[in-house]
């Protein structure tokens, strides 16, 4: 008698078993990409807003950019540069209105290579911003400084600041009471009590720009925001932020707090000598 001998295989329950934990494998892949494409984004603009600030700081000190001809009566006023109009002029801060006439330094104090531009069908650039025959950048990066004369002396303080997306008109200025400040070593903590969408407007800046009066003598400091935090059980809400920078070690000050919009970097130059 001949028997038939059975060979072994896969069941359909087998396969669709492995199907399914294939397809646990695969989503846990797919919901990795779009993270890592977010993380690439943010990368690159921080080398690219890094790159401009660097090369803006190397600008303002090798073109000595307009700082030769303001006058010393500017002691201890902390003077804003910046060729865009300004909405809310910070207070205590000088915006001097001739940079805005300067049509060179608009262009200049862009990003050189962030270029705007459609394509035809075949995939060839159509820049869209020109200017005596060189394409322009979009405008997505730019840049600005402030400086403070040194009383009697011959040099300034530049902080030059680099922007993505800024939008002047969103800048925000804000008196911060006494009791709202909590000095810290390098820093401090400041607790906004009222509106104005403060928590959007604080969360479209890493710099804020701070001023302090001490008898006659203005104070001021460009500090970065290393912690933004908000209280959502209180209305209005109450944001707090804590930051570090060259503040005052006590809480005895009024202080102004200037927050503009869209600045990622921030790079200090002591010692920039003034050209007679």
């Amino acid at each position: 008698m001949q028997t038939t001998k059975r060979s072994s295989g896969i069941t359909l329950l087998e396969v669709l078993a492995a199907l399914f934990v294939v397809s646990i494998g695969l989503l846990g892949v797919l919901a990795v990409i779009p993270f890592g494409a977010i993380q690439v984004s943010k990368a690159q603009h921080a080398e690219y807003a890094s790159n401009m600030l660097a090369n803006a700081t190397a600008e303002v000190v090798i073109r000595n950019m307009g700082i030769e001809s303001w006058d010393k009566v500017t002691y201890k006023k902390f003077i804003w540069c910046e060729p865009y109009p300004i909405f809310d002029s910070p207070t205590h801060i000088v915006h001097v209105p001739r940079v805005e006439d300067r049509d060179d330094w608009k262009d200049l104090m862009r990003g050189q290579d962030d270029l705007a531009y459609n394509t035809y069908d075949d995939k060839r650039p159509e820049f869209k911003f020109w200017k005596d025959g060189k394409p322009l950048s979009s405008g997505k990066y730019t840049w600005f400084f402030t400086y403070l004369l040194k009383e009697g002396e011959d040099t300034v303080i530049v902080d030059v600041l680099a922007c993505r997306n800024r939008v002047q008109s969103d800048d925000l200025q804000v008196h911060v009471p006494k009791e709202s400040f909590a000095a810290a070593h390098r820093g401090g903590t400041f607790t906004f009590s009222n509106g104005n969408n403060i928590v959007e407007r604080l969360a479209q800046t890493k710099y804020v720009f701070v001023t302090w009066q001490e008898g006659s003598t203005l104070n001021g400091a460009w500090c970065k925001i290393v912690v933004l935090d908000k209280d959502e059980r209180s209305t209005p809400r109450n944001p707090k932020i804590v930051v570090t920078g060259s503040l005052p070690s006590t809480s005895d000050y009024d202080i102004y707090v200037y927050i503009p919009s869209g600045v990622l970097y921030h790079k200090r130059v002591p010692d920039v000598p003034i050209r007679k």
